[in-house]
């Protein structure tokens, strides 16, 4: 099939950069969609695709597009398609998708409706049924629904293009790699200059940069791809675009750098490096990012610092270093910054020539470039009074002995591990300990004495005798007979006035007669 209609998926704001990749490619003549690029092409294109294009997340190819009125007219032209041209029986299955339809009042259930027109239409054809799959299925089928009109497609690429297959070790949130990937483009670095990265965690920015630097496919290190369990597949095809770009280190000139504060995210970034055919194309530090000396100076600087969720005021004072930094060391450079922490990345003190909205994973942030210029102190004006009042407060705190960030950074990471271990806060410990003395000291009462006999004799749980204090039989004997008392007279007073109706009563009736 030469007339494939192919639809590139990636991340939010990457549709511009994903057509000039695509460009790149060969692909020229594509469609922009939300979030996706649409092109025609064959199956080798889709192999293409999902080898050697660094910014999609996914590639699908569809095989069937109609209207819909109701949700029994969704199975019924499901079940029309030929499945099992598509996929043998013995192959796994899953349905996933989108839906934007009033149709349908559960976004799960029209999953569920293409999932038993598949299953039927193998049983009508084959006498067999493939098995659902949900986590690792070998065919994966997606289904788009806006209003009335449905998009039925293979996911040719299976798990999502991200997972390059040599990212082994990560930190707590690692970057996505499309989202490495699509900020390196989004800076504007031309693969010539250096390119510093000096926050590198696991070393995603980095190694992204040296694989397409050197022109070695994204994807060399991934050995499973979804349109490998499809009838379709053609591994003569495949290994031809397997021989597509480079699969070496090469010298490129230029220096990459990957630092970190934290010597042992360098070492876990150094070991990704080594799954990558990237050598020693990367140059790695454990350095602080106001230590680190920029090789050249002209060049790109990207970083992703902590957003400081759990750092408090702390990250304030770390991005106002940021930005002291950039002036003192990278003038000449292009210095670009990505944080969740708009609050936090305003404090960067220089006014940034642009801003780029992206999200890494679910969360909403700002991709800012800070040109710093020889001998220019460019701030941002919308924080003149912000500035003005923050010089004042550096002008006391350098009469203060400033704790070094390298400190600073082993004792959050000290009070995190602290935090971890300790469950409740020590006030809490300590009022708890004061009720339990309390309970010590005071008096119990007298327990009631287990005879030995009863214990021995009956051997079912908690059923004890017991041998009650002389003062507690008169108690209870005294209490049983002024209850009794009171019951006779009530009994007394009840049987009184039920005499005095039935005289009543007879009286009546010989009135009557």
């Amino acid at each position: 099939m030469k007339d494939l209609t192919i639809t590139v998926k990636t991340l939010y704001g990457f549709e511009d950069i994903l057509t000039e990749e695509l460009n790149e490619l060969g692909y020229q003549d594509v469609e922009k969609s939300n979030r996706s690029v649409q092109l025609k092409g064959s199956w080798k294109d889709v192999y293409r695709l999902n080898y050697l294009c660094r910014l999609a997340i996914a590639v699908l190819v569809e095989i069937d597009r109609f209207h819909i009125h109701n949700e029994n007219d969704l199975y019924k032209k499901a079940n029309k398609i030929d499945w099992p041209s598509f996929f043998d029986v013995d192959k796994s299955f899953s349905v996933k998708g989108a839906i934007f339809s009033k149709i349908f009042n559960h976004t799960n259930y029209p999953m569920l409706l293409v999932k038993d027109a598949i299953v039927d239409k193998f049983r009508d054809k084959v006498g067999d049924r493939p098995n659902v799959e949900l986590k690792s299925p070998q065919v994966a089928i997606d289904v788009y629904i806006s209003d009335k009109q449905v998009v039925i497609s293979l996911n040719t690429s299976g798990v999502p293009l991200f997972q390059r297959g040599y990212r082994q070790q990560t930190g707590e949130a690692p970057m996505n790699e499309v989202l490495a990937a699509g900020l390196l483009r989004l800076s504007g670095w031309d693969k010539k200059s250096t390119l510093v990265d000096p926050m590198c965690a696991s070393g995603t920015i980095a190694i992204e940069a040296a694989l397409w630097a050197a022109d070695i496919p994204a994807m060399i290190e991934r050995h499973h791809f979804a349109f490998r369990n499809f009838n379709s597949y053609d591994a003569d095809i495949w290994a031809e675009v397997r021989k597509e770009g480079n699969n070496r280190p090469i010298d490129l000139g230029f220096p990459i750098i990957a630092s970190d504060i934290d010597a042992g995210m360098v070492r876990k970034a150094q070991r990704n490096a080594r799954v990558a055919p990237i050598g020693k194309m990367i140059t790695f530090n454990t350095s602080d990012f106001h230590d680190l000396e920029p090789p050249e100076e002209t060049g790109t600087l990207i970083m992703n610092p902590p957003y400081g969720e759990r750092m408090g005021d702390e990250v304030i004072e770390m991005y106002e270093e940021i930005g002291d930094t950039f002036k003192q060391k990278y003038a000449g450079y292009n210095c670009w910054v990505v944080s969740s922490n708009i609050d936090a990345i305003k404090r960067v003190g220089l006014k940034p020539n642009k801003k780029i909205k992206v999200f890494n994973g679910s969360l909403e942030c700002s991709f800012r470039k800070f040109e710093v210029f020889k001998g220019s102190l460019k701030t941002d004006s919308s924080n003149t009074q912000e500035n003005a009042s923050k010089d004042d407060d550096r002008e006391t705190k350098k009469k203060e002995p400033k704790e070094k960030r390298i400190d600073r950074y082993n004792r959050l990471k000290r009070e995190k591990e602290l935090e971890s271990k300790v469950e409740e806060a020590p006030e809490v410990q300590e009022e708890k300990r004061e009720e339990e003395t309390a309970k010590k000291e005071t008096p119990k009462p007298e327990e009631k004495k287990e005879t030995s006999r009863g214990a021995s004799k009956y051997a079912q749980r908690n059923l004890k005798y017991t041998i009650a204090d002389d003062s507690d039989k008169k108690e209870e004997q005294e209490s049983r007979s002024s209850t009794s008392s009171d019951e006779s007279k009530n009994k007394q007073q009840d049987d009184q006035s039920s005499f005095k109706e039935k005289i009543e009563k007879m009286k009546k009736y010989r009135k009557r007669d």
